[in-house]
C-alpha cells in the first residue's frame, strides 16, 4: 500500500514538473529546465550511449504525409545533432522540429509526399506509388566527433485501388494530396491518375505525346476508402493557365459538366457513388498559354451524392470542399518535371500545338 501511494506521489510529481514552463518552452519527462538560459535541455541520464547505434525513427503514412518521429534526447545521448535532421532539401520545410510527444520530447517531420517538394521522388507499378526519400542524421563536432552520420531511405506506398493491371510507368502523369473526412476529423490520400484508354490501364507518362482533340482519361480515387462509410464526389474539375491563376475554365461546376463548354468536352462515366470518380476529357490547350493546369475539388460524403445531370444544367448550392488534387500539361518542347504544393506535374509535347480550342475560351472569358 505505501509503495502504491509512493509511486502515486512521484509520477504527480513528474508530471507536475513536466508540465513547468522553462521560459518560452515547456519542458518534457526527459528534459530539465535550464534557469540561465530559459531553455528546456534534455536530461540524458535517461539514456545510454550505445557506440555504433543508428536512429530507428517511427515512420508512417498518415493521409499525403511522411510523419516522421525520433527521440531527441536519444539521438543528443549518442552524438547527433538535433538541430539539422533533415529531408533530402535544403529548405526549412525540409528540417525535423521538437515536439512534445506524449510528453516526451521528440524530433518531428510532417511533409507532403508530393514528387519534388525535398527531392521526394516517385515510382508506380502494377498496385502501388511509392514516394521515396532520404532521411539524414549528422554527428556533432564541436567539441569532438563521436558518431558518424547516418542516411536512410523512407518511403511511403499508396495502393492505387483498381481492378486492373498498369503497366508500370516512371514519371505518370498523376498528383497526390491529402483531403479531411466530412466532420473535419481523419485524412485520406487522394490520387488523380491520367490514362490513355477508356480501360483505365496504361497511366499516361510525360513521354507521352497527345494532339489536341485526343481523348484522355481521368481516374480520382481514395485508396482504402471504405465505401460503406464514405463515397467520393469530383465536384468541380478546371482548368487554369498558371497554378496561381485567377482564369479558371471549368470543365465540371457542381458537379455536372459545365455549360459554358461543349457537350462533348467532358464526359463522366460515375462520380459520387464510390471512392473512384471516372471521366473522359477531350485535349485542348489554353490560347497564349503552354500549360495548362488541371484540378480537381474533392468531397467525401457520409452517403452517395451523385447528381442526376440534364444538359447543359449544373446542381444547386454550394458544396463543401474537402481538398483539391491535379496535375498539368507542359505544351513546351521541354522534359522539365515539376511540382506544385498538390499536384505532381509532367511536361508533354504536343504534336499539333497549332490545334487550339480559342472558341471555348471565347464563351469562357
Amino acid at each position: 500500500m505505501k509503495t502504491t501511494l509512493l509511486l502515486s506521489v512521484l509520477c504527480a510529481v513528474m508530471a507536475v514538473a513536466a508540465s513547468q514552463s522553462c521560459g518560452s518552452e515547456i519542458c518534457a519527462t526527459d528534459e530539465i529546465c535550464n534557469n540561465i538560459t530559459n531553455t528546456c535541455q534534455c536530461n540524458t541520464t535517461f539514456y545510454t550511449f550505445t557506440p555504433g547505434s543508428l536512429p530507428s525513427p517511427n515512420l508512417t503514412c498518415t493521409g499525403a504525409k511522411f510523419n516522421i518521429q525520433v527521440s531527441k534526447c536519444w539521438l543528443e545521448k549518442q552524438g547527433y545533432k538535433t538541430s539539422d535532421i533533415r529531408l533530402n532539401g535544403t529548405d526549412s520545410e525540409c528540417l525535423a522540429v521538437r515536439e512534445l510527444v506524449d510528453g516526451k520530447s521528440e524530433m518531428t517531420l510532417h511533409h507532403p509526399v508530393t514528387s519534388s517538394a525535398c527531392n521526394t521522388v516517385h515510382v508506380i507499378n502494377s498496385s502501388h506509388v511509392t514516394y521515396t526519400n532520404l532521411l539524414s542524421f549528422f554527428g556533432k563536432t564541436d567539441p569532438i566527433r563521436i558518431t558518424n552520420d547516418a542516411v536512410m531511405n523512407i518511403s511511403c506506398s499508396y495502393p492505387l485501388n483498381i481492378s486492373v493491371t498498369l503497366n508500370v510507368t516512371l514519371r505518370p502523369i498523376m498528383g497526390i494530396t491529402e483531403i479531411t473526412g466530412p466532420t473535419g476529423n481523419g485524412s485520406y490520400a487522394a490520387v488523380m491518375i491520367a490514362y490513355k484508354e477508356s480501360t483505365y490501364t496504361t497511366a499516361l507518362s510525360e513521354d507521352s505525346t497527345l494532339t489536341v482533340e485526343d481523348i484522355i482519361y481521368l481516374s480520382v480515387g481514395v485508396p482504402g476508402l471504405d465505401v460503406n462509410t464514405f463515397k467520393l464526389k469530383v465536384v468541380n474539375i478546371y482548368a487554369s493557365p498558371t497554378d496561381s491563376s485567377d482564369q479558371k475554365y471549368y470543365l465540371l461546376r457542381d458537379g455536372c459538366p459545365s455549360s459554358q463548354i461543349s457537350p462533348d468536352q467532358l464526359t463522366q462515366a460515375y462520380n459520387g457513388n464510390g471512392t473512384e470518380s471516372r471521366f473522359a476529357m477531350k485535349v485542348f490547350k489554353i490560347t497564349s498559354s503552354n500549360t495548362v493546369y488541371l484540378y480537381a475539388d474533392l468531397r467525401l460524403c457520409t452517403t452517395d451524392c451523385s447528381t442526376t445531370c440534364t444538359s447543359r444544367s449544373k446542381s444547386d448550392g454550394s458544396q463543401d470542399i474537402a481538398g483539391r488534387v491535379g496535375v498539368y500539361l507542359d505544351a513546351s518542347d521541354t522534359s522539365d518535371y515539376l511540382d506544385t504544393s498538390s499536384a505532381s506535374g509532367f511536361s508533354m509535347p504536343w504534336t499539333l500545338p497549332a490545334l487550339i480550342f480559342s472558341w471555348i475560351l471565347m464563351k469562357l472569358m
